[in-house]
């Protein structure tokens, strides 16, 4: 489950809960995490740096997470096909 703590983006979606699962099961803390995701939706789009804080999509490149401009998350996340972990900190 996502964390009841608002994310830092107020545009951010939710991780879909067997994804969330997938990140546990390899290694992940189930709380207090940034992770660095590659993922590949329905469509054929590839998100080189996802970026994933407990449970939320809150940005999909490093460069989201600096400054105070929030971007929009322009996809459904429900359309996420395949996971890759890069980095969790």
């Amino acid at each position: 489950m996502h964390s009841k703590t608002p994310p830092r983006n107020r545009l951010a979606k939710v991780l879909p809960e067997e994804w969330r699962a997938y990140l546990v099961a390899n290694g992940v803390p189930k709380r207090k995490y940034t992770a660095v995701l590659r993922v590949t939706l329905a469509g054929g789009r590839v998100v080189d740096e996802l970026i994933v804080e407990e449970g939320w999509i809150v940005a999909l490149d490093r460069a989201g997470l600096v400054g105070d401009a929030e971007r929009r998350i322009d996809f459904d996340p429900r359309t996420i096909t395949d996971v890759q972990i890069v980095q969790v900190v």
